[in-house]
């Protein structure tokens, strides 16, 4: 077969927009977990040194300064913790009926079609050609 080629083209299609048959997921629900009894702490108590009392006029001291005579300490009564129960629960969740579309939209394809065969077909014996020919 002598060398040829053939051309090819491939035109742009718009397949459109495809959409997924419906399905009913219905209602899914978690297993149940008891999640038991959780306790806050109270590190958050805590208390603070106080100057307590102070000299005044005529104890020797100058007049506008003002010397605490002790400290005292603010008390952390105000510690304290919770027990909650947030037990055994589980959860709910409708999925319902529903389905999904696709674009596939226009677009288009490269076709390449490459040549085959050879250059020359033929023997370059003269006398062998023609007796082929007569053939």
């Amino acid at each position: 077969i002598k060398s040829h080629t053939h051309s090819a083209s491939a035109s742009s299609t718009d397949l459109g927009t495809k959409t997924t048959s419906s399905f009913d997921y219905g209602t899914k629900t978690t297993s149940s977990f008891d999640y038991g009894t959780k306790t806050t702490n109270s590190a958050g108590a805590h208390s603070h040194n106080i100057p307590v009392g102070h000299t005044g006029a005529g104890n020797g001291v100058s007049a506008g300064y003002n010397a605490a005579l002790g400290t005292g300490t603010t008390s952390s009564a105000g510690g304290h913790a919770h027990n909650v129960y947030i037990g055994a629960h589980n959860h709910t969740i409708g999925i319902g009926a529903h389905a999904h579309s696709v674009i596939i939209g226009p677009h288009g394809h490269t076709i390449t079609v490459n040549a085959t065969g050879n250059a020359e077909n033929t023997v370059k014996n003269i006398a062998f050609n023609y007796i082929v020919r007569l053939a």
